[in-house]
């Protein structure tokens, strides 16, 4: 069978993937599929947690062998999704980013039969740009995810408005920026 998850995210409202994977295949070719459809990089930690209807976290699968058996967690690499999923409504929390305590969501939304025509596990529906991986990503990615709103600094203000405001003149028009009259001696 195969497992059809619908990816979300609470950072942009617009992002949405589809992502179809063999119930048989492990959590780690489910997080190469996320990896690959949001274009993350492969370098960073994370985990899955089976969780609840209220997104609750429950058991933790890990991206690396932590190499204790009384921490409770287990490896992706030997975590298979219908031994922890098996119904559709089940929910996933794929944290991608620890530090910054960031994460996708991810639903099953249904089970169907494999289509042979398709290689599994694949990206069926992909809109929005995902969230950053990490906050320290650049600026510029963060500009990228603020133009996708369709307002720029224009938008807001009017001329007229920043006239208004005092913009650009925040201590009168005979002070320097640091409140010193801008009559120079040289």
């Amino acid at each position: 069978m195969i497992y059809k998850f619908r990816i979300i995210s609470d950072e942009n409202e617009l992002f949405n993937r589809i992502i179809e994977i063999s119930e048989d295949d492990t959590f780690l070719s489910f997080h190469k599929a996320i990896i690959k459809a949001c274009d993350f990089k492969d370098s960073e930690m994370s985990s899955f947690f089976v969780s609840n209807d209220e997104w609750d976290k429950e058991q933790e699968i890990t991206l690396f062998d932590m190499g204790e058996e009384d921490t409770g967690t287990i490896p992706m690499q030997k975590a298979k999704l219908k031994d922890f999923l098996e119904n559709k409504e089940d929910k996933v929390i794929y944290q991608f980013d620890f530090f910054g305590d960031r994460a996708l969501f991810c639903t099953l939304i249904d089970i169907m039969d494999k289509d042979p025509k398709k290689k599994y596990p694949l990206c069926s529906h992909s809109t929005g740009n995902p969230p950053l991986q990490t906050m320290d990503d650049s600026s510029e990615d963060f500009s990228e995810m603020f133009n996708e709103t369709g307002l720029d600094d224009d938008d807001l203000f009017s001329n007229e408005d920043r006239d208004e405001l005092g913009f650009g003149d925040e201590f009168g028009s005979g002070y320097d920026d640091f409140g010193g009259g801008n009559d120079y001696d040289y």
